[in-house]
């Protein structure tokens, strides 16, 4: 077996996309490349790592995007598939541990979604993150105007980017996003926007759906009034993803799965999100420990409580009031 990526074998990007759809179940008008448009652009296939059969053909793919947070290199890890008749022989092993390999050196963290708890376990990867789902209400939404991000004027765009970075940005520990994910994030046209005007100036904004991914699912919202009272009027419409709660009904679930990346990196990171209350001594990773320093105190956890801890949903109550970590539904792949 040969791993390479689609960078250097663009000619076998059809083919590993048929594969990841089969592997999805994808309906025949929902499209992968579409609604995991920065996973799958040009400018990202050197990350689309891919596993050659002996006569050249695609058996399984793991895709990566790699992003920063707060100026710290993270990577999302999506599009994770094998094929059938391919499965159960080790090759899935062999192709993530190259990947976590290659990558690991560069990134405080890698993230990835899935149910499929005891398997990335293996890998290091823990369940963690507090995301809360409303009820939805299926309300229709006649303050809002339905469009799509690509359809935007340039001057329009540019108040979406500034609402994002002073609302979800602002009260969320989240990717920072340049021009250049922007203009991709246009491409993820299975996603609609909704944007509500004042006169003619956008004030408030919110993406929904995903192509076959996030159906019916509110997952980022930016506006000019205080995003509380916002998510209480936008959960009217459809069912929404927060890291906090938005009502007292709302279902908690975990929003993501993590394995730490560079000890030096993840360190600058934690210590960044928990403005400097925790600093990481020692990481052992055969045996999942982290040891830390809390003021006076030096301690030592399991990895997956750690984790949990930091970034809940079962947050250090000592750490105070800090942001909570979220990711975007046009981010997470």
């Amino acid at each position: 077996m040969t791993i390479t990526t689609l960078k250097a074998a663009p000619h076998l990007k059809d083919e590993t996309l048929q594969l990841i759809e089969a592997s999805f179940h994808y309906e025949s008008q929902n499209k992968f490349v579409i609604d995991f448009a920065p996973l799958m652009h040009e400018s990202n296939l050197h990350n689309c790592f891919i596993m050659l059969t002996e006569d050249g053909h695609v058996c399984a793919h793991i895709g990566v995007c790699d992003r920063y947070i707060d100026g710290i290199q993270i990577s999302l890890l999506g599009g994770i598939a094998v094929a059938e008749s391919h499965r159960g022989g080790g090759k899935f092993q062999e192709l993530m541990m190259e990947v976590l390999s290659e990558k690991k050196s560069d990134v405080a963290f890698f993230v990835l979604w899935s149910d499929k708890e005891k398997l990335y376990q293996k890998y290091g990867f823990h369940l963690c993150g507090a995301q809360y789902q409303t009820t939805s209400l299926n309300g229709v939404s006649t303050d809002f105007e339905k469009t799509k991000y690509a359809l935007l004027s340039v001057a329009d765009k540019k108040v979406i980017e500034r609402l994002y970075q002073k609302s979800f940005g602002e009260m969320f520990f989240t990717v920072s996003r340049t021009e250049s994910d922007w203009e991709i994030i246009g491409k993820i046209t299975s996603s609609d926007l909704f944007i509500k005007r004042n006169n003619s100036e956008i004030i408030s904004y919110y993406f929904q759906n995903k192509g076959q991914d996030l159906n019916q699912i509110i997952f980022e919202y930016g506006t000019q009034k205080k995003l509380s009272p916002f998510l209480n009027e936008i959960a009217k419409y459809d069912k929404v993803w927060s890291p906090v709660p938005v009502t007292d009904n709302d279902e908690e679930h975990y929003q993501f799965m993590l394995c730490p990346g560079n000890t030096k990196l993840f360190s600058q990171l934690v210590d960044k999100y928990t403005n400097g209350k925790l600093v990481i001594r020692e990481i052992n990773s055969v045996k999942q420990e982290v040891y830390f320093q809390f003021e006076e105190d030096l301690l030592g956890l399991d990895m997956e409580e750690f984790l949990r801890g930091v970034f809940g949903p079962q947050p250090f109550e000592e750490l105070g009031e800090i942001k909570p970590i979220f990711f975007s539904g046009l981010d997470s792949i």
